[in-house]
């Protein structure tokens, strides 16, 4: 899948004055990509991975899927493009309080009509992941790096092309933010592409590219 952005553009008004949270912003991310982005809180990194999986509709520009508009897709249809190619991991906690680590991971195979056993994958995808044990707890049993492994299998949990994190190790320790990295770093082997947003410069180097935010711009450098 190839994922290409055309001079993105998304303002908000502040009081009486109007700001680009991106502006102009184009990029090309193909199969396979590690990419990191970078940049301040307020820079517009959410502003754009939102605008590049549809979430977020541009002010002008557009997002090109494998040469498709996804903007003149209907919300439902970009929204089963989002369920069927793209896992999604926002910033900060995003698992449901009422269901169990494993229910959250189970629940986006199940917003779709599909064959399968979510059951099974799912706990595949835990012994993967090395959180077996915590298939029956609750989100709020859970500490900052469990819920972010839960919140990696629920964005795996459709085998997806391309994986959006949104600053996946903040708040977490250097060793546990470590970890998770060295998890995207074998999922990316194994051909799934990545977008991860954060503040973290040493890890980000670990990408096999890097691109900055500032100011709402994109700046892109070679890894």
């Amino acid at each position: 899948m190839r994922l290409e952005a055309h001079h993105l553009t998304k303002s908000y008004r502040r009081g009486q004055t109007h700001f680009n949270a991106v502006a102009n912003a184009s990029f090309s991310l193909d199969d396979g990509a590690f990419v990191s982005l970078i940049g301040r809180s307020g820079s517009g990194k959410t502003t754009l991975l939102n605008m590049a999986i549809g979430l977020l509709s541009p002010d002008s520009g557009e997002i090109l899927v494998d040469g498709n508009n996804l903007f003149s897709l209907e919300e439902r249809q970009r929204s089963d493009f989002r369920n069927e190619k793209i896992g999604y991991i926002p910033q900060g906690r995003s698992l449901l309080g009422n269901l169990t680590a494993l229910n959250n991971t189970r629940l986006p195979f199940h917003l779709k009509r599909r064959s399968g056993d979510s059951l099974q994958k799912a706990r595949e995808l835990f012994s993967q992941l090395g959180i077996s044990h915590l298939e029956n707890s609750y989100p709020m049993e859970l500490s900052g790096g469990e819920l972010r492994r839960v919140a990696l299998a629920r964005a795996l949990i459709n085998s997806p092309e391309l994986i959006l994190a949104d600053e996946p190790t903040s708040d977490l320790d250097i060793d546990t933010a470590r970890e998770i990295w060295e998890l995207f770093s074998r999922l990316n082997a194994q051909g799934v592409a990545f977008l991860v947003a954060t503040h973290d410069v040493e890890l980000s180097h670990r990408g096999n590219a890097i691109w900055k935010m500032h100011s709402g711009r994109l700046i892109q450098e070679a890894g």
